[in-house]
C-alpha cells in the first residue's frame, strides 16, 4: 500500500464524511463539503477547492477547473454532490481565503475528525470505480492522470494484494 492509500473504502468513507458534514458547525462543515467534493470527482484537494469556490459563487452543480500538475492548462469535470447543496451559502467566506491555507485547514480537519488523509479520498475513488469493472483507460481519463502506465501500476498492485488475500 502506498504512503497515501488507507485502504479507504468509497461508499463508507462517503458516509463518513456526510455524517460529519451534518454534526458539524461554521467552517469545519466547509472543510467537510470539499472532503466531499474531493472524494466524489477522485480530485486532488487543490482542484476540489477550485470546484469547490466556484461552486459557492455560482450555484452550478457541474464546473470546469484546471487540473493541478499539468504544464499546459487542462480542465476537468467535477461534479458536486447534491447532499450538500443546502449548505452553499455558509461557505461564502471561504472564498477568500489562499487556496493554500484552505488545503491545510481541509487536511487538519479531516486528519482530526476522521483520522484520514486528503489524498487517500482519491485513491478510494479510484479503487471504487476499478471493482466496479470501469476500464482503468477510463478511469485514468476521469482523474487526468497524464500516464495510464502510472495508473496501471497502481491497479495491478491492488489487484495483486486482493488475489493474494483471496487465495486463504
Amino acid at each position: 500500500m502506498s504512503k497515501w492509500d488507507r485502504g479507504l473504502d468509497y461508499e463508507s468513507t462517503y458516509r463518513r464524511l456526510l455524517n460529519a458534514l451534518r454534526r458539524s458547525r461554521g467552517r469545519s462543515r466547509c472543510y467537510f463539503m470539499i472532503a466531499l467534493i474531493q472524494l466524489r470527482n477522485g480530485a486532488r484537494i487543490s482542484e476540489a477547492i477550485r470546484g469547490f469556490k466556484e461552486w459557492v459563487r455560482g450555484g452550478k452543480h457541474e464546473i470546469y477547473v484546471a487540473v493541478s500538475k499539468k504544464k499546459r492548462r487542462e480542465d476537468r469535470l467535477m461534479v458536486i454532490p447534491e447532499e450538500i447543496e443546502d449548505y452553499r451559502l455558509e461557505c461564502t467566506d471561504l472564498l477568500e481565503v489562499d487556496d493554500e491555507v484552505l488545503r491545510e485547514r481541509v487536511r487538519v480537519a479531516l486528519y482530526y475528525h476522521l483520522n484520514i488523509n486528503t489524498h487517500s479520498l482519491r485513491y478510494a475513488y479510484i479503487t471504487y470505480l476499478l471493482r466496479q469493472n470501469v476500464n482503468p483507460a477510463i478511469v485514468s481519463k476521469i482523474i487526468k492522470h497524464s500516464r495510464l502506465d502510472t495508473l496501471l501500476h497502481y491497479v495491478q498492485e491492488k489487484v495483486g494484494e486482493s488475489v493474494l488475500r483471496e487465495m486463504g
